[in-house]
């Protein structure tokens, strides 16, 4: 999204291709396995369920997806549209960061649809802790090793660049936060169905 809007907007291309793999499977690679192996929630049979008709994708999952969409979209641009200013290439270094370090909140938001990240136990899923201590070391190789900075196109960043992006990272735990809120209010609503 944030690539075909800039480019509808009339930027540059904010990613490189080489760019767009590192994301897809270095970030979110190690995460998405982290992931797979997360602890089930206690209560998890508990509550007001409704039969669904076996689609893998809900209504949940289309609002987290498009709430999680824009507000990574909107990050992106904003960022990549203040550097492009100082040059292009500092601009898709902060745009990939930018990405990456959205993902990496992103995950722990995804422990779970209903609990907040500040409930859950951090401890529980150490796989977690370990894949986020392996993507944000391999993300600063890639922006500091020089090899990684010709096949990536990066270059490196501040440390008042890393504040910003992690800010900015933080906005999709506040999004998704306020999401398992009302969604929470939902459930407490929802019918009971019958035992």
């Amino acid at each position: 999204l944030a690539i075909t809007f800039l480019i509808l907007l009339g930027y540059p291309v904010p990613l490189t291709a080489s760019q767009i793999i590192w994301l897809n499977l270095v970030t979110d690679g190690f995460l998405v396995i982290a992931l797979a192996l997360e602890p089930k929630e206690k209560d998890l049979l508990r509550g007001a369920w409704r039969l669904t008709k076996g689609f893998l994708v809900n209504l949940v999952s289309i609002e987290r997806i498009l709430l999680m969409g824009m507000v990574m979209t909107l990050g992106t641009i904003v960022l990549f549209d203040q550097y492009l200013s100082i040059a292009p290439e500092k601009a898709t270094t902060v745009a990939l960061t930018t990405l990456s370090v959205f993902q990496w909140f992103n995950a722990w938001n995804c422990r779970s649809e209903r609990v907040s990240i500040f409930v859950s136990r951090f401890r529980d899923n150490t796989f977690l802790v370990w894949a986020l201590a392996i993507v944000a070391t391999l993300q600063l190789f890639a922006l500091h090793a020089p090899f990684m900075q010709k096949v990536l196109h990066t270059v490196p960043l501040a440390l008042a660049d890393w504040i910003v992006i992690i800010a900015a990272g933080l906005l999709i735990v506040m999004a998704d936060e306020l999401r398992k809120v009302v969604y929470r209010a939902r459930l407490s609503t929802a019918p009971r169905r019958a035992e």
